[in-house]
């Protein structure tokens, strides 16, 4: 079976929550696409729409590279639609 282009627009972004250490304002994390910020001081909590792999280790790569401590990655798999996240 082949795959092509079609299959991979077909599937749908999937939800992360990224928590790291320390406050992270909206305004911080605008260069990222389609990331949320709840911060509640000592920690905060991004979740962001991935189509990939490639797009979440981007992510991932650019908190590091501007310092910021992750703790923990996890996938949202409750089933909700992340449509709240918007661009």
């Amino acid at each position: 079976m082949e795959t092509g282009a079609s299959d991979r627009s077909s599937r749908r972004a999937r939800c992360f929550r990224i928590t790291v250490r320390g406050e992270l304002t909206q305004s911080f994390v605008e260069p990222l696409e389609r990331v949320v910020v709840e911060s509640s001081g000592a920690e905060s909590i991004l979740r962001c729409d991935v189509a990939d792999q490639a797009k979440l280790q981007a992510v991932l790569t650019w908190l590091y590279a501007h310092g910021v401590e992750i703790l923990s990655v996890t996938p949202n798999d409750n089933g909700a639609d992340p449509s709240p996240l918007t661009p």
